[in-house]
């Protein structure tokens, strides 16, 4: 019985070492081999993990048409307006590529010293098109806030 001991250690060792392989693989992975369209493909399946796992992660664009499912992933936005100065425009998202329904428009500024900027709570569909007239930030809404 005194094998039984040592068998269940090396059980374990071995349990722990294969655990460890999959981190190991992935920190080296090797993305030189990978085309310019194969980076892209992983890229954009990364950012859709990360937005399906509702994990906070926040990206600043100017201002311009986005389209959800092509330039940026569906999901669950927290606005912001990063207008400063004088700059002022307006945020509008549609369905249907543009082509739907208005499903949201509001005219945004650049904030008065001591205000915080306008952030808007967003849901965006595959399809749907977001149009800003001043450049933002979208953050990742992860699920319920309370303030």
């Amino acid at each position: 019985m005194k094998g039984t001991g040592f068998f269940y250690r090396f059980l374990c060792l071995l349990l722990i070492a294969a655990l460890l392989v999959p981190a190991a693989a992935a920190e080296a992975m090797d993305l030189s081999s990978l085309s310019n369209d194969e980076i892209a493909a992983l890229l954009e399946k990364v950012n859709e993990e990360v937005v399906q796992r509702g994990i906070s992660k926040t990206a600043k664009l100017p201002k311009g048409t986005y389209t959800a499912g092509t330039d940026i992933p569906a999901g669950r936005y927290i606005y912001t307006c990063l207008a400063v100065g004088e700059e002022w425009g307006s945020v509008t998202v549609y369905s249907d590529g543009g082509k739907g329904n208005q499903i949201l428009w509001e005219v945004l500024t650049a904030p008065q010293e001591g205000q915080e900027p306008t952030t808007i709570f967003m849901t965006l569909n595959e399809g749907d098109q977001l149009k800003s007239g001043v450049p933002f930030s979208l953050t990742i809404m992860p699920g319920i806030l309370f303030q």
